[in-house]
């Protein structure tokens, strides 16, 4: 859908008001509004990817942790 709106704007560039006549102040702006749609399985397929991706995280952070530990062991052993 597409419509033509007069904006008006704040100091920091948001959009203060809209108004669908000329308005002193406001610009004319054609508009643009594209629906979203969200279904529930969309969701659910980002949650588990969410967890994946978390596990796969604790799984970096565990070898890390080894491999600092092992670091930390050598580093103890030398002697200057």
């Amino acid at each position: 859908m597409i419509f033509k709106y007069f904006v008006e704007f704040d100091d920091d560039g948001e959009i203060k008001a809209l108004y669908r006549d000329k308005v002193k102040g406001a610009k004319e702006y054609i508009v643009k509004l594209i629906p979203i749609e969200r279904s529930e399985k969309e969701l659910d397929g980002l949650d588990k990817k969410v967890l994946k991706s978390a596990e796969e995280v604790l799984k970096g952070t565990k070898k890390f942790r080894r491999e600092i530990d092992k670091v930390t062991r050598d580093l103890r052993r030398l002697r200057i």
